[in-house]
């Protein structure tokens, strides 16, 4: 009799460090998905800042070059002006100054 509790005592001691064992595992796994989780998450996101990086060094870029583009077109335009204004100033006093005098618009 006291052979068939000791046997019954083991089976329920193996039972039960089976059962730990089992629960540790499931621990174990729970915390190595929470790790992976995490590195999947962080990886993303590290791609996703250096995505950011470079799209904001390219949109930067195209939009130095558009304004280099425009303050050369405006030097154009000013150079223009100046020269317009260098060759008629005489002439356009003159007018201004003549229909003041006539009364004309």
């Amino acid at each position: 009799m006291e052979d068939m509790i000791s046997k019954i005592l083991d089976m329920d001691k193996k039972a039960r460090d089976l059962t730990d064992a089992a629960v540790q595992s499931k621990a174990d796994y729970e915390k190595e998905i929470i790790r992976t989780k995490e590195k999947i998450k962080n990886d993303y996101l590290e791609r996703a800042n250096e995505r950011i990086k470079i799209n904001t060094r390219s949109a930067q870029k195209d939009a130095d070059e558009k304004l280099a583009a425009l303050e050369k077109k405006n030097a154009v335009v000013i150079d223009h002006l100046d020269s317009e204004y260098k060759e008629n100033r005489d002439r356009w006093v003159n007018e201004i100054v003549q229909r003041v005098i006539s009364g004309q618009n």
